[in-house]
């Protein structure tokens, strides 16, 4: 799709931003065409409250970030289809529509789970609106997400076009130029980096629209705001302040969450440990670094005011940069039992990997020498672990530390099936 165009207008700087569709809840309706015009919210952790909704919850008048407990009654009484958040199956699904857009252009900056900006600056102007015309129904067609498509000078303008698309026109694809007059309709609020706070002070100030914003007095922005906010204005006004991110690695991972109930075993956390232990050394593995540090935390709930409250955790630097998951997980276990405390009833445990390094560089400690042999033997034995669990589903093997029956894992009683990464989940079509 990216090529046979002609030189005209090349070089002129223009960005899109292709969002997927109430992105969760398309996902649980991608398997299940009986959900085609149903009402769909989406849970988060532990199913707690509203984090996506489909077009038709949103008519009801359901509430983004509304406790699910209160409206459980509304639900049923609206036939309101409930799942419980399924990040594996959304991950797949992301990379799928990620992918699909890499391979039509390559000037791509994923910027969340379910948007992405390109770069079109290499694309004659005239050809803009076809290709992301043509990028939209591509995606659908391979992936079956729908999406908008915004177009714009900058990447604040393109996010307008991308929310004209989708709440002032209900179109796939909208290219600002298009609809410049269209500015004064967006609220200032709905700006992409304008907050809550912000708001308020902005509409104090008579600035209450994107074309209000857009054409205000800079200096006073900045003295009254930031820079931030500034940059925003400019890029309102058709003034670029920046492109594509570059891909960077990231300096730590993190990886915890809440129990379904709360624990007071030493070994049920000693199990959760090994699975967030396991998460981020498969974020480890994904860009090939190495951690230098391991830190684990553990906390008691602290709504329950009736019962102890207890918070700790512990630090320590390992004796070589490591991504080998036996490691970290030993290490992980010795810090969980010297800060482990009987009688408390905790609800979150967590592990972090931080000093992250480049696996390609990796520095040895000149007196805790290792030989060449056991980092290939170690590096061997942890590609095949990959390997199988990458063609056969995540979880397919995995450390016996981690336990065979999770007892401290997140309430999730509305979890639809891994359609796309397990082989018991995959769906199953009868002929007629």
């Amino acid at each position: 799709m990216g090529g046979g165009y002609s030189c005209d207008s090349l070089g002129v700087i223009m960005f899109a931003l292709i969002d997927c569709n109430n992105f969760y809840a398309s996902c649980e309706r991608l398997f299940r065409p009986d959900l085609r015009n149903k009402p769909i919210i989406v849970l988060s952790n532990n199913d707690g409250c509203i984090i996506a909704r489909s077009n038709e919850a949103k008519a009801l008048g359901i509430a983004m970030g509304a406790p699910y407990f209160k409206i459980r009654a509304f639900c049923k009484q609206h036939q309101v289809h409930v799942f419980s958040s399924n990040y594996t199956f959304y991950g797949d699904m992301s990379y799928r529509v990620m992918r699909t857009i890499e391979d039509a252009w390559s000037a791509v900056e994923m910027y969340s789970i379910d948007e992405a900006f390109l770069d079109l600056s290499k694309m004659p102007l005239s050809m803009h609106y076809h290709f992301c015309s043509a990028l939209q129904q591509l995606v659908l067609k391979s992936t079956g997400i729908p999406t908008s498509i915004g177009i714009g000078p900058t990447k604040t303008l393109a996010k307008i076009a991308n929310h004209m698309a989708k709440k002032l026109f209900s179109i796939p694809v909208v290219d600002f130029k298009d609809h410049q007059e269209s500015l004064h309709q967006v609220m200032v609020g709905d700006v992409w980096g304008v907050g809550r706070q912000w708001q308020k002070k902005l509409m104090q100030h008579g600035i209450c629209t994107a074309a209000d914003l857009a054409n205000s007095d800079h200096q006073f922005i900045r003295n009254t705001f930031n820079v931030v906010l500034l940059r925003t204005a400019m890029e309102l006004g058709g003034t670029p302040c920046g492109g594509l991110a570059p891909t960077e690695k990231k300096q730590s991972i993190l990886s915890s969450r809440s129990f379904g109930t709360s624990q007071t075993e030493y070994h049920a956390l000693a199990e959760a440990i090994s699975g967030h232990c396991r998460r981020a050394y498969e974020k480890l593995r994904q860009q090939q670094s190495l951690a230098k540090h391991l830190s684990v935390f553990i906390q008691s709930n602290r709504f329950r005011e009736d019962l102890p409250q207890y918070y700790n955790s512990m630090d320590v630097k390992l004796t070589h940069p490591t991504d080998d998951l036996r490691y970290l997980t030993t290490i992980a276990k010795i810090c969980l039992r010297k800060i482990y405390k009987e009688g408390i009833h905790y609800q979150k445990v967590g592990v972090m990997i931080t000093h992250l390094t480049d696996k390609k560089g990796r520095q040895l400690d000149f007196f805790h020498p290792l030989m060449d042999e056991t980092l290939l033997k170690t590096e061997r034995i942890l590609t095949v672990f990959d390997s199988i669990n990458q063609k056969f589903g995540r979880h397919t093997i995995a450390l016996a530390a981690e336990g065979k029956h999770a007892s401290w894992s997140m309430r999730r009683d509305n979890l639809s099936p891994n359609y796309t990464t397990r082989w018991e989940d995959l769906p199953v079509v009868l002929a007629k």
